[in-house]
């Protein structure tokens, strides 16, 4: 659930960004045609409308807003100093050099103090220039209005539509949820009416006694099954469970897999089938947690021991570019059993998962490969199952048919 909690985050902080960058592009390029209009027609109108046009000469809209500025400052303060005895003379300087700067034709103050004379005798121009600069301050502004609506109104459906999708992914979380329950009773009860069955045929004495042997030990494998999906259903609840980490430290991957094959030699002899061991023979470092990282490469060889014929030969290497660099080592388990089936194959890391032969025989729970993807996300490794022809480009021979990867 942490997992997925994480993706929707950063999905939705991905559809955010895109939309807010759409929007501000777009805002960009509207903006920069709507003052090249307003320099262009409206401002040389709004100075001929307010009878400053032989005075001002501005630059744009940036030039309006502060000429208008300056002139309403400088009259409110022409208005105000008087009533409180005080003189306005430093602060017209102040006001005139300013003026005289920006948007105004002369080149001294003294034109600039004129200017502000004859405006002074027409306060009706100064407020024909200020509604002005309000009507073409909301034009200016109007770009980042719509594009903020705009933009309001794409979030919105996005998260809609985000949260539509994230309720699909629940139903279809808590069908698999429902389908591992499922694939659980089914996996125990199996056995359960076996070794009720069995116990209570030696029970009720039915068995003769040079059966009861066989009848003992079919028991005791039917328990030794259920007690086997137990231990790896914890283990997988364990592994998906907030409070576990692994615990990493710095270890010699060629000695680890070269243990889980010696570990597993006797399985394949048992089984009938060959192994064939490609690990260089110096060591290559990397930060793993051995125990876990050794359950992995355990079960891809049990894996490929218990789902396959006999005779299958199965090979298990250890490749890196660099013997310095321990960034890009892959470890390989190939045989040269059957193919998985497409269908399967996309679902072959899902809980619960196997192939119908191998739950109907009780070869394997489907738990084994959720375990070992588990372990290999939580080292930000990747585990992946390649299959003919594609398998071809990894050199490990002709007579191998499909091979599970962890790549660091």
């Amino acid at each position: 659930m942490g997992k997925n909690k994480k993706s929707s985050e950063k999905q939705l902080k991905g559809f955010l960004l895109t939309r807010f960058f759409i929007v501000l592009v777009i805002v960009s390029v509207v903006e920069l045609i709507v003052v090249a209009l307003t320099n262009t027609y409206l401002i040389p109108v709004t100075i001929k409308i307010t009878k400053f046009g032989s005075e001002l000469q501005l630059d744009g809209a940036e030039g309006l807003f502060i000429v208008a500025f300056v002139l309403l400052t400088t009259w409110l303060v022409n208005k105000i100093f008087p009533l409180v005895n005080a003189s306005p003379a430093q602060v017209n300087d102040f006001l005139e050099n300013i003026l005289a700067k920006r948007g105004f034709t002369g080149i001294n103050t003294t034109d600039a103090s004129e200017l502000i004379r004859l405006i002074s005798d027409e306060p009706k121009a100064v407020a024909s220039l200020i509604i002005s600069m309000i009507v073409i301050g909301i034009i200016l502004i109007t770009p980042y209005v719509v594009g903020g609506i705009i933009f309001s109104i794409s979030v919105a459906k996005g998260i809609r539509k985000l949260e539509r999708e994230q309720e699909e992914k629940r139903k279809a979380e808590e069908k698999r949820r429902y389908l591992m329950i499922s694939n659980i009773v089914h996996d125990i009860k199996t056995p359960m009416t076996t070794v009720y069955g069995y116990a209570k045929a030696i029970n009720d004495g039915i068995v003769p006694d040079e059966k009861k042997p066989e009848y003992l030990e079919a028991i005791m494998a039917k328990s030794n099954r259920m007690n086997e999906v137990v231990a790896l259903l914890l283990d997988y609840v364990k592994l998906d469970s907030e409070g576990f980490t692994i615990k990493k430290e710095r270890i010699d991957i060629c000695e680890l897999v070269r243990s889980c094959c010696a570990f597993s030699y006797t399985d394949v002899e048992a089984a009938g089938d060959e192994i064939d061991i490609d690990i260089p023979e110096y060591s290559i470092y990397i930060e793993a947690d051995n125990i876990q990282l050794s359950r992995v490469v355990t079960n891809l060889i049990t894996n490929a021991i218990k789902h396959n014929p006999k005779g299958t030969k199965i090979k298990v290497s250890v490749t890196s570019e660099s013997k310095t660099m321990a960034d890009d080592v892959r470890i390989f388990v190939a045989d040269s059993g059957k193919e998985i089936p497409s269908p399967l194959c996309e679902q072959i890391f899902d809980p619960f998962v196997t192939g119908d032969e191998s739950r109907a025989s009780g070869a394997g729970t489907g738990l084994g490969l959720a375990l070992s993807n588990r372990i290999c996300e939580m080292h930000e490794f990747t585990l992946k199952l390649v299959q003919v022809p594609e398998i071809h480009r990894y050199r490990l021979g002709d007579e191998y048919q499909k091979v599970f990867v962890i790549a660091t």
